[in-house]
């Protein structure tokens, strides 16, 4: 059958859909990892707003309904969304007995209230630590989220087994592109980190094998308690992080210029430096920036203050990708 190959799921083309043999290459690849006693550490990259957040739990909703779970039990328990969440859950997954048969955990993107140096910190002890721990107590899927793979200092990137990129284009479902990593060793005193596309075999009812190296899988959307759940986590997990730094800087105004400052400048200036933030706390429609209530609670903004401040971020951000359009024509 091959000398590369990374699944064999049988598959019935007259019965399964697409999400069918998704989930079946998922139970192949990582659970049956988990089963020989190895961990499976998964790489999901993609450019923001692209869906990776979502498709990440809607895998997690996938695995663990081949374990007989509901994802809306978990949730909260197998998904980090910041740093300093993440030895208690980890604890928690390893000894409490109410997560026995939880085999997951996923760190989300942090880089945006982080140092991106603190980030790759924290991307490199989170491997580590699930590789070892899942040696000595309890075989684990870690998922890790974030824009590039340069965040993983290059040591620990020979230990992720799968990177996978997401895109989603409109009006369709998301599409998660899978490679296979390994170590190219022809050259000993050079060795390379290189990437295949994840290749198998589909076997039909008459026991028939056919290989298939997918382009991608088709990831539906989650349901949409689900999300709202999960976007709310997530807001809840970084927005007393975000709120503490934007206090800090307020207060670098006042010492800065001698008076109270005003409030919608500083959070203007914020998050101009961090503007991938209000992708977390919005959405874009039309080419434009809509806050949402989350946003308007997290800086306790009247009304009329949170149609003035996506104003002034718009125009902000409209103004500068001008100048940069300038800049490369």
């Amino acid at each position: 059958m091959g000398y590369w190959y990374d699944f064999a799921v049988k598959y019935d083309s007259s019965k399964d859909t697409a999400e069918d043999i998704t989930k079946k290459v998922l139970h192949s690849i990582i659970l049956r990892r988990l089963q020989y006693k190895k961990p499976a550490v998964i790489f999901i990259g993609g450019k923001s707003g692209e869906g990776k957040t979502h498709t990440a739990v809607k895998l997690q909703q996938l695995l663990l309904e081949i374990k007989g779970l509901a994802i809306r039990d978990y949730l909260e328990d197998i998904n980090v969304f910041t740093p300093l969440q993440y030895p208690k859950k980890l604890n928690n997954l390893l000894y409490d007995k109410r997560l026995k048969k939880v085999p997951i955990i996923c760190t989300h993107e942090a880089r945006t209230i982080i140092k991106a140096s603190n980030w790759r910190d924290f991307l490199v002890t989170s491997i580590a630590d699930v590789n070892a721990m899942s040696r000595a107590i309890k075989r684990l899927c870690i998922m890790i989220i974030s824009q590039n793979l340069k965040d993983i200092a290059r040591e620990i990137r020979l230990t992720i087994n799968y990177y996978c990129t997401v895109s989603r284009p409109i009006g369709h479902k998301a599409r998660l592109y899978i490679h296979t990593m390994y170590e190219d060793d022809r050259d000993l005193d050079n060795p390379k980190i290189r990437k295949r596309r994840l290749t198998g075999y589909l076997v039909s009812p008459t026991g028939k094998y056919k290989k298939w190296t997918p382009q991608y899988l088709e990831v539906s959307r989650l349901d949409k308690d689900i999300a709202k759940a999960l976007d709310k986590a997530d807001v809840d997990s970084k927005s007393a992080i975000l709120r503490n730094k934007l206090n800090k800087l307020m207060e670098a105004m006042k010492k800065d210029v001698g008076v109270e400052g005003n409030k919608l400048n500083a959070m203007l200036t914020w998050y101009m430096n961090n503007s991938d933030n209000l992708l977390t706390l919005g959405k874009v429609y039309k080419g434009k920036i809509r806050l949402s209530n989350d946003f308007k609670e997290m800086h306790t903004l009247s009304d009329k203050e949170l149609v003035k401040f996506q104003d002034m971020i718009n125009n902000a951000m409209q103004e500068r990708n001008e100048k940069e359009g300038v800049k490369n024509g």
